[in-house]
């Protein structure tokens, strides 16, 4: 567990990450985020390497009590799973923009790391076990794969709002994917 002051740095680190992409992140622009003394980062983070995996370990930290009430108030019916990716897509663009903004460009920067792409594929494969884990207690049928499908839908639409393209209402167009997941009987498009 980080100390109150390491913690501060990690959230300034994904501020500055948030507001200026990978190329912001320095351990002074960090140490002035967190309005700590110069060089406080680099005594916590030697390295931005080091910067950034604590980075991504906040960012699971953020995932698991996230996801986990996401999951929880979704749990009753699909309706009310729906309702609550609605809700966590709505405040992923809106209160908690910085820090999803944060996100991606560590995803993008994973692209070139890959062992960063790693340490990030499995914190998003155990929200997928999470999902699928609901949708399975909800009586979806081939749940592993509806809820790879489903957070990559959640993923588009949070892309959507992010880069302006579009700003659809999120909770409609949950709802209808999220009853398409629940049948067995859908039109076959595999021909």
């Amino acid at each position: 567990m980080l100390s109150a002051t390491a913690a501060r740095i990690v959230d300034a680190a994904l501020d500055v990450l948030g507001a200026g992409g990978i190329h912001a992140l320095s351990h002074a622009r960090v140490d002035a985020a967190a309005g700590a003394p110069a060089g406080s980062a680099s005594n916590y983070f030697r390295t931005r390497a080091a910067l950034v995996a604590a980075a991504v370990a906040r960012l699971q930290q953020f995932d698991d009590e996230q996801w986990a009430a996401t999951v929880a108030a979704g749990r009753a019916s699909l309706a009310e799973l729906a309702d609550a990716f609605a809700a966590f897509v709505e405040a992923a663009t809106g209160p908690q923009r910085t820090l999803t903004v944060a996100r991606y460009v560590i995803y993008v920067q994973g692209i070139v790391e890959p062992a960063l792409l790693d340490t990030l594929n499995g914190n998003r494969q155990r929200v997928v076990d999470w999902t699928a884990a609901t949708l399975a207690d909800l009586g979806v049928p081939d749940a592993a794969d509806a809820a790879t499908g489903l957070l990559a839908a959640v993923e588009g639409l949070i892309l959507h709002r992010l880069t302006g393209f579009a700003a659809i209402p999120t909770r409609p167009h949950l709802h209808h994917l999220v009853a398409a997941l629940s049948t067995t009987d859908g039109p076959d498009c595999s021909t």
